[in-house]
């Protein structure tokens, strides 16, 4: 291994350690009480370190969502051919909670809205990450849907938002309001109820 290649090593652990810590700092203390020295200390760097890697809070914070979003917005590999469209709309919504219940989505979410009123810019970036690319991948599926048939044509991107705002309005909005909220026991049954409402609107086409 060469010297530059384990420079790069070292700092990329240094950088995965940091975010680590941060998420980790962030989700307990929130954005506007987390502090940097605490987060270099936790990550057993610098705070010189830290700031050459992030160079800011913001920043930092922002790198904390794209990691965290990172398998939120993935939807390849769930549909397999022969699934129906009810089959397929079931496991992105199953995709779609897990990823707000077990990857912490929820709870960063809580804590951008808390930011709102004094870094507009946060804000945004946020709603960037889990709202717009996330919705890109879900309209990707939906337009496969309806190129194989199983779906009538229709604007996917209206769909999209159609749907999650079907799953943000049984499963997310409590949640926001609940720090120790989890998926109800009856979840299947609420998830079909959102996706039976939008095949009711779209598709899928008879007999398929």
């Amino acid at each position: 291994m060469g010297l530059d290649t384990h420079r790069k090593k070292i700092s990329a652990l240094k950088r995965t350690s940091i975010l680590k810590a941060a998420r980790k700092n962030f989700l307990t203390n929130g954005y506007s009480r987390a502090g940097m020295a605490e987060i270099a200390r936790d990550a057993d760097v610098s705070t010189a370190t830290l700031y050459k890697h992030f160079v800011s809070k913001e920043a930092l914070f922002s790198a904390v969502v794209k990691e965290s979003a990172r398998g939120t917005g993935d939807y390849s590999g769930l549909m397999a051919p022969q699934d129906s469209a009810r089959e397929v709309l079931y496991k992105l919504c199953r995709a779609y909670l897990s990823a707000q219940f077990d990857d912490d989505a929820n709870a960063l979410m809580r804590i951008v809205i808390g930011e709102v009123p004094g870094n507009p810019a946060l804000a945004d970036e946020m709603y960037e990450i889990l709202g717009n690319r996330r919705n890109d991948t879900l309209m990707a599926v939906i337009d496969a849907l309806v190129e194989q048939g199983k779906l009538r044509p229709h604007d996917s991107a209206f769909g999209v938002r159609l749907g999650a705002g079907m799953l943000k309005e049984v499963f997310i909005w409590p949640a926001l309001f609940d720090a120790d909220a989890t998926l109800p026991e009856d979840s299947d049954e609420r998830i079909y109820g959102v996706v039976d409402a939008y095949l009711a609107i779209f598709g899928p086409v008879t007999g398929n």
